[in-house]
């Protein structure tokens, strides 16, 4: 009826409410004051009519009597009525077309018999077709003596049209005040639905372009908006998710660009050697060692592939961990055995801090392999020729730490909170390494989130990097400990 709007229905519900709200104040306002005429009538009534009864009591002659009753009806506009104790009218100043009959010389009314029995009596109602109308009377006896003997009956009466007439000046005050107030209503409620349904419509319109591939679009905040802190947040919200999608996004097509450079390079290689090999580019003397290329060329592209099906793993949640006892330093060891000509080609020193020659962990061998050697695969490429690269292991209670700290280039304090990320790589512009396809440290802190174990990193940058973690210590698998490969902690 209203329609689905927020615009449509907050409209609706603020002129509901004020409506709703008119209505019960207005019922009330109409009772209370009906009731404070009825007592208001009561209490003058009651002073006329004790004022009348003095009066008799005072002995004041019948001529007087009338003149002074007639003088109280036109001033009160009531009319007045005495009985004497059998009921019989004995002063009628009622006016024409008001008594029914002009001749009635009597009241037989019940009430008016307990009104002659000393009690004070309030009627509404035309006194048993005594008035041609309904009216208020208020009935009291003429009591006299020191026996308190009742003598008479005052009757004073107004018309039941009088009050309505007072109720219905009322009623037009108060509608007219209603439609004043529900037309303000209607124009703030109108400028507030305006206020509350337009930034949602703006935020529904960045949304649309945003889906529609304009990831630039975002929603604008104006003064009004602020005044309204769930229309800001709400803003807000929607920026910073923009923002991170769009981030998202350029490092989606940055790693797109980095991985087909990657897959490109050795297929162009294979593709090469292959051809010369066939068509007899390459002599036969010099296949073995072309075949021995293409054999390194396959095996990157087996690792690199392997690499992607670690990471859809770990975000479909199907890491298996096999944990097992070994000795970390060994590991170590035969890591920077294989990292080998990398270290040798930019002259780096080695330099292990082991507590112990032998150090044994709890913990998915094959997965803590590969993040050591991404951690120190990672710190040769951003380590300066014959700098240095530092590994330390060392058991602290029931864990081992261990830490990868390289010299070198180092991490910008604003992108330390960021680098685990998916694909997240430093700026090429800072960077010594141009290579990498920035998934090395997003598996390094997936492979030890699987272990239940976190990773720190801490940086100066332009003097060095240090990555740090811990592991559950492990028991020892070969009595009495077993023999380092290499047992010097020096490297070079």
């Amino acid at each position: 009826m209203f329609g689905k709007t927020i615009f449509s229905r907050v409209l609706f519900t603020n002129l509901s409410t004020v409506l709703i709200g008119i209505i019960i104040l207005a019922s009330l306002q109409m009772v209370l004051m009906s009731n404070y005429i009825s007592k208001q009538n009561e209490s003058t009534l009651a002073k006329n009519a004790e004022s009348i009864v003095s009066l008799i009591n005072n002995g004041i002659s019948q001529e007087n009597l009338n003149s002074v009753l007639n003088g109280f009806s036109r001033s009160s506009s009531s009319h007045i009525i005495i009985t004497d104790v059998d009921g019989r009218v004995i002063v009628n100043t009622t006016e024409s077309g008001y008594w029914a009959n002009e001749s009635r010389e009597s009241l037989e009314l019940d009430h008016l018999r307990e009104v002659l029995s000393g009690k004070r009596v309030t009627v509404v109602g035309t006194m048993n077709g005594a008035f041609n109308e309904t009216m208020f009377t208020l009935e009291v006896p003429v009591i006299r003596g020191e026996n308190k003997a009742v003598y008479g009956a005052v009757l004073v009466s107004t018309p039941i049209p009088q009050r309505r007439s007072m109720l219905f000046e009322l009623f037009k005050i108060l509608l007219f005040s209603a439609l004043v107030v529900i037309v303000v209503s209607f124009i703030l409620s109108y400028m507030l639905s305006r206020i509350l349904a337009n930034p949602i419509k703006r935020v529904s319109k960045s949304a649309s372009d945003f889906a529609g591939g304009d990831l630039t679009s975002r929603v604008a905040i104006d003064r009004v908006d602020e005044n309204v802190t769930e229309i800001t947040e709400l803003a807000d919200a929607f920026n910073n998710m923009a923002d991170e999608l769009e981030k998202s996004e350029d490092i989606r097509m940055s790693f797109i660009s980095d991985v087909s450079h990657e897959l490109r390079t050795p297929m162009t290689t294979i593709g090469g050697f292959i051809d010369g090999i066939l068509d007899d580019t390459i002599p036969p003397e010099k296949q073995k060692e072309y075949l021995s290329i293409v054999k390194d060329e396959v095996t990157r592209l087996s690792r690199l592939v392997n690499t992607f099906l670690d990471i859809t793993r770990m975000q479909s949640d199907k890491v298996n961990i096999v944990k097992s006892d070994f000795d970390i330093n060994e590991v170590i060891r035969l890591i920077i055995i294989g990292l080998g000509p990398k270290i040798d080609k930019k002259n780096l020193n080695i330099d292990l801090v082991f507590d112990n020659d032998v150090c044994y962990v709890r913990a998915d061998a094959d997965k803590i392999k590969m993040v050591i050697t991404n951690l120190i695969d990672n710190a040769i490429k951003f380590t300066y020729d014959r700098g240095t690269i530092t590994i330390t292991t060392c058991p602290k209670g029931s864990e081992v730490f261990i830490s990868v700290h390289n010299t070198g280039v180092g991490i910008p304090e604003e992108q330390q909170k960021i680098i685990f990320e998916r694909l997240y790589k430093v700026d090429k512009s800072r960077s010594i390494n141009k290579e990498g396809t920035g998934i090395g440290l997003y598996i390094v802190k997936s492979m030890l989130g699987a272990h239940g174990k976190d990773i720190k990193v801490k940086s100066v940058e332009g003097e060095y990097a240090e990555f740090s973690f811990y592991l559950d210590r492990g028991k020892p698998t070969v009595k009495g400990g077993g023999k380092p490969i290499l047992p010097d902690n020096k490297i070079k």
